[in-house]
């Protein structure tokens, strides 16, 4: 993808994750799920549990993993009170995905905008240029970070969940152009500074770019 303003941000996690896209997704807002090393399983539990019964969310190789921040900046926004969704189906997954992508309608008085039951428990980072970097889906008690608080990159601000409409543990990431007015906010193309791409059984070093829907990468 082609990022027109190139604005840069930092990698914000540790570890092997699967780069996502899913339809309803603005084409500049990104999702990521860890995967066990060197496979592409999300979690340990089976298929099978999957389609006919559960999978608590701690068999996710994501859940509970840190979130670095991925500018340095001021925390304008933050939410961590929204519960976590606990376990994961098949039939949840495809109820879930059509209310979020379909059904949600934020609860809207005046100019604010309640956008908890769709991305749970979340922090914007505003930088000194102005743009806000947006991470949602985080563990509900782990955010780490206060409104007004200044953080530098890498810091960690809070782990990966499951609150919100979402299908199963990962960390939604992308950025807004401004927050004084949400109803006419833009989501801005970006890059990433620095990660590595996984290519059969090689890895590559990326610098200044966006991954491809579907690749494996890691910091």
């Amino acid at each position: 993808m082609n990022a027109r303003k190139n604005i840069t941000i930092d990698f914000p996690l540790r570890g092997e994750w699967v780069f996502l896209n899913p339809p309803g997704h603005h084409p500049y807002a990104f999702d990521f799920m860890k995967i066990d090393k060197g496979k592409k399983n999300y979690s340990d539990g089976s298929f099978l549990n999957f389609i006919f019964g559960r999978i608590p969310v701690e068999s996710f190789y994501g859940w509970s993993q840190p979130i670095l921040a991925p500018i340095e900046g001021v925390v304008i926004q933050a939410s961590d009170d929204w519960p976590d969704n606990t376990m994961v189906n098949l039939i949840n997954t495809v109820f879930i995905w059509l209310r979020a992508t379909f059904l949600f309608r934020p609860k809207i008085n005046g100019s604010k905008i309640d956008i908890r039951p769709n991305v749970g428990n979340y922090v914007m980072i505003q930088s000194e240029t102005g743009e806000i970097v947006f991470l949602a889906h985080m563990r509900s008690g782990s955010v780490k970070v206060v409104v007004g608080q200044r953080v530098a990159v890498g810091q960690i601000i809070g782990e990966v969940g499951n609150s919100g409409n979402t299908t199963a543990p990962h960390l939604h990431i992308n950025l807004f152009d401004q927050m004084d007015n949400p109803l006419q906010v833009q989501v801005l193309p970006f890059v990433f500074r620095y990660y590595e791409r996984k290519n059969g059984s090689a890895w590559g070093a990326i610098q200044h770019g966006i991954p491809q829907k579907g690749e494996i990468v890691r910091l």
